[in-house]
């Protein structure tokens, strides 16, 4: 038997083989966001209202963008989710380009220090990266795929994974750091985790200096910049003191469950739908314990390259004090947070940080097979083997569990048809609304602001005109405080969206005040919409549309639409008359005008309706 006959394959179809296994969790993903991507505001994310609505109303102020949220500052998160729905009328399909960006941004960090660290080794580089792509890409962190709000926590691991790819590959070179630092900022103004990643970059540098007993340069760098951020995040931050937290017992449970979930739940995946919590924690528990074992013997072996600075050693202590961090200080505010209690460890958005343990004894056993460290050792080859056996097993573990878990963004994709029928086009309340989110009064001010300001769900969407029927032009009427003007219509149609009509200015030229309206049903008590115009933006004869919220069955009722004004005629807005003809809405009613003059002029309305 030759050499080369011992081998399946030959080792570059091997080599490509397992570069194409690597993209398949890379493609599934694009696969499965694309397929159960939520596509309407949803639960927290429906808090972006308030900022959309004060930008649009012109009430905005930067400095809500650094207001805490649950223990965070997210002003990245909200910075850009602002942005993009100011530019896109919060089109929420549009912020997957962000979330997208993060996720693959950071496999790109995690390939290129795979690359750095084991290099061209033909059989060491396609595995590890296969194992980083199942890791990384792994559907146990569904939650972080399927709602665009998860772009917080994924941009903030891409945030981390750049700063530790480059003061770990690049320990002794200051613009690393700098570049870095800036880069661990925004991950802790997005999420608090980011503030673990300074302590880990702490923490790995002290131990790797010559002298442990004396502050490293590097290190007390990375303090100053912890302080700097801490003394710009902590004060006016509110600790919520009305929960109880975990014992001992406890947080070692929920910290054993959040490490070992990552691994878990890619050797059987243990979710059946979306909003799933596996309430065991056994299994979870064991893995957590058998990969802080492993850290640990890895550990003991890194020491000696550690104190040289070692970049795979760097990467193991760095990664795993980071995951242990944010386990611990995850589990301090989660442990008890409700009737689930430690099994909170077991939730799939927590699995994005928790996988840091594994992804660094992934890296640093392929540093090790890939420069033979161990070959001088006693039975190395076949500690080799028993390596690569694992890899394999984990793989195709990992590949079934990819499969099973295509359930669960079915079912999201199932809550997403759902969802979207929720918003409806009026303001009554829907059985569906309790997807949206939890309380009947956040849901009712979203869906009045969205169909106001004609966003997200409301927006895009194609209207029908229709024009009141007017005679020759009159003359105008002067909305001054003296004076309110009122209009009856009849609507000729359902799903009433928009009023447009024009306004005249006094000599043609840029005028002041006030114009109020309301729009209300004859008969009804309570206006359906009501709003002010600034008179400053106005323009002689230019067309004002009015937006209110859609009234669904409106054909065939008759609305009032009223108008005051604020000043005196000569600076105020004027609104045209023109003669009835037949056909004509019911004549406008001025309040300082005889009978006689009420019944001859009709303003020009056009009524726009839903399709």
């Amino acid at each position: 038997m030759t050499g080369r006959s011992r081998y399946l394959v030959s080792p570059k179809v091997g080599y490509w083989l397992l570069i194409f296994l690597g993209a398949i969790p890379a493609v599934y993903l694009v696969l499965a966001i694309q397929y159960s991507a939520i596509t309407v505001p949803f639960w927290d994310h429906t808090e972006l209202i308030h900022w959309i609505a004060d930008w649009r109303e012109g009430n905005f102020h930067l400095s809500s963008l650094w207001a805490p949220h649950n223990h965070t500052r997210p002003l990245v998160y909200r910075l850009v989710m602002l942005m993009n729905a100011v530019g896109t009328d919060w089109d929420v399909r549009s912020e997957y380009i962000y979330l997208y960006l993060s996720i693959y941004g950071t496999f790109a960090c995690f390939v290129w220090l795979a690359r750095h660290l084991i290099g061209e080794a033909k059989a060491v580089f396609p595995v590890t990266l296969l194992l980083v792509s199942l890791i990384l890409f792994s559907p146990v962190g569904h939650n972080n795929h399927w709602w665009s709000m998860m772009f917080q926590l994924d941009v903030t691991n891409f945030f981390i994974a750049l700063s530790f790819l480059l003061v770990f590959t690049r320990p002794e070179i200051w613009s690393s750091h700098i570049v870095a630092a800036v880069s661990c900022w925004l991950a802790a103004f997005t999420l608090t985790n980011g503030f673990f990643a300074f302590v880990a970059i702490i923490v790995t540098f002290q131990l790797s200096a010559a002298k442990r007993l004396r502050p490293d340069r590097f290190a007390v760098f990375w303090v100053i910049n912890l302080l700097v951020a801490s003394a710009c995040y902590l004060p006016g931050m509110q600790m919520d003191s009305s929960s109880r937290h975990p014992n001992m017992l406890e947080l070692l449970e929920f910290s054993l469950t959040y490490l070992g979930a990552p691994l878990g739940g890619l050797l059987w995946f243990p979710y059946h739908s979306m909003f799933h919590l596996p309430l065991s924690i056994a299994t979870n528990v064991i893995c957590g314990s058998v990969l802080l074992a492993t850290c640990a013997a890895l550990s003991l072996d890194a020491v000696p390259r550690l104190r040289e600075r070692n970049q795979a050693a760097m990467v193991l202590v760095g990664f795993a004090g980071f995951a242990m961090l944010s386990a611990v200080a995850t589990g301090w505010a989660r442990a008890t947070f409700d009737e689930y209690g430690v099994a909170n460890g077991n939730a799939s958005r927590y699995t994005i940080f928790g996988s840091y343990l594994l992804l660094g004894q992934v890296y640093y056993v392929g540093v090790a097979l890939a420069q033979r460290w161990w070959d001088e050792r006693a039975h190395s080859i076949f500690a080799r083997r028993v390596v690569f056996v694992l890899a394999g097993v984990f793989a195709c573990a990992a590949f079934v569990s990819y499969g099973r878990a295509w359930r669960v963004y079915v079912d999201v994709h199932e809550f997403n048809r759902r969802l979207a029928q929720a918003y409806v086009w009026g303001l009554d309340p829907v059985p569906e609304d309790r997807f949206i989110h939890p309380r009947p009064e956040a849901v009712a001010y979203l869906k009045r602001q969205l169909q106001l300001l004609e966003l997200g769900p409301y927006g895009n969407r194609a209207y029908v005109e229709a024009q009141s029927p007017i005679g020759r032009f009159s003359k105008p009427v002067y909305l001054s405080a003296v004076r309110t003007v009122k209009q009856r219509f009849l609507a000729t149609g359902d799903g009433l969206k928009r009023l447009s009509f024009k306004f005249v200015t006094p000599n043609g030229e840029a005028t002041r005040g006030i114009v109020t309206w309301q729009l209300s049903e004859v008969g009804s008590h309570e206006p359906l919409a009501r709003g002010d115009v600034d008179a400053a933006g106005a323009r002689d004869w230019a067309i004002v549309t009015l937006k209110i919220p859609y009234v669904v069955a409106s054909k065939g009722r008759t609305y009032e639409l009223t108008f005051s004004g604020t000043g005196e005629d000569p600076v105020a807005l004027g609104l045209p008359l023109y003669e009835l003809v037949e056909g004509s809405d019911e004549p406008v009613l001025l309040s300082d005008d005889d009978h006689a003059q009420q019944r001859r002029f009709v303003m020009e309305l056009t009524t726009e309706y839903a399709k």
